[in-house]
């Protein structure tokens, strides 16, 4: 049981019937466990050990291993486990599985068996074999492309992809047909972030707002002197700085942020400050504010100023 019990802790409280054999356990021995409630099934061959709780990564563990050991979470399962995607209580698990293995399909659980195998060669998340970061996008861009800006945008913020592996990504899978493909183009051909990586979500929402209006393309992490501005022109020294509530939560920050924009403007920048409910609530008045402040200093519209 000793060895059983490990292999539960490494697997959410989940164990197969095969690793249960192979701990030296037998049929009978199997089945007289589940009688006696020490082993709860959860699919046939994938049970639950007894003192653990339900929880979601159990429920993915035990529909992977439900397939054998070569199962991989996918599409928005493995979002999920890559923290950028947020489930529904009855979420199914997505798995891809060999394309020649049979199988019954469970209840809650969803077989793919894809054609195109680039990029599955598993990662580990939570302990669970999952697709890689940009294969992941991809089966997302196919299950449900309305979501996949948004899939994106946490992958980005968690480090997890940059365009340029998003861009090798698409470039590797674009057979004809492959559904995702277009949805992944789409996304490329607006892209709305810099492709410096964005210290906060409300970072990367400007990077949003801003890629949708004709501005001249911005900078991000821009260093002067021994400060750092969150994003601006250097062109026409404007800066913008976006104010979430954890840069005031200290009268030191509050102090520092007043000795920056202080050495800023002493060298000639306009510095612009917007908060979460400007970006998300009031974003024609953001534009309107960087467009006038890179007017004053000289900017003017034209059809390649964005």
């Amino acid at each position: 049981m000793s060895r059983l019990a490990h292999i539960a802790s490494q697997q959410h409280g989940v164990v197969t019937r095969s690793q249960f054999i192979e701990c030296n356990g037998s049929p009978s021995g199997w089945l007289r466990m589940i009688n006696s409630h020490v082993l709860e099934p959860l699919y046939p061959g994938v049970v639950r050990l007894f003192g653990y709780e339900p929880t979601r990564f159990q429920q993915i563990t035990a529909a992977t291993l439900s397939v054998g050991d070569r199962g991989i979470s996918s599409h928005t399962t493995a979002a999920e486990l890559w923290g950028a995607w947020t489930p529904l209580t009855d979420d199914t698990v997505h798995v891809i599985v060999d394309r020649n293995s049979g199988g019954r399909v469970h209840h809650g659980v969803k077989h793919h068996r894809p054609r195109d195998i680039h990029d599955l060669a598993p990662l580990r998340m939570e302990g669970i074999r999952v697709t890689s970061a940009s294969r992941t996008l991809l089966d997302v861009a196919a299950l449900t492309p309305y979501a996949l800006s948004s899939v994106v945008e946490r992958m980005l913020l968690g480090g997890h992809t940059t365009r340029h592996r998003i861009k090798a990504a698409v470039a590797l899978h674009s057979k004809q047909g492959r559904t995702g493909i277009g949805a992944m183009r789409e996304l490329l051909a607006g892209w709305p972030y810099s492709d410096r990586p964005a210290d906060s979500v409300l970072e990367l929402r400007m990077d949003r707002l801003l890629g949708e209006h004709s501005l001249p393309q911005h900078v991000t992490q821009i260093e002067e002197g021994p400060f750092r501005i969150d994003f601006g022109w250097p062109r026409w020294k404007v800066a913008g700085e976006l104010d979430g509530w954890g840069k005031f939560d200290m009268l030191e920050q509050f102090e520092r942020l007043t000795a920056r924009d202080r050495y800023l403007q002493l060298r000639g920048w306009i510095v612009l400050h917007f908060t979460w409910r400007d970006v998300q609530h009031r974003p024609r008045y953001v534009i309107n504010e960087i467009s006038s402040a890179l007017t004053s200093r000289g900017w003017r519209w034209t059809r390649e100023s964005g």
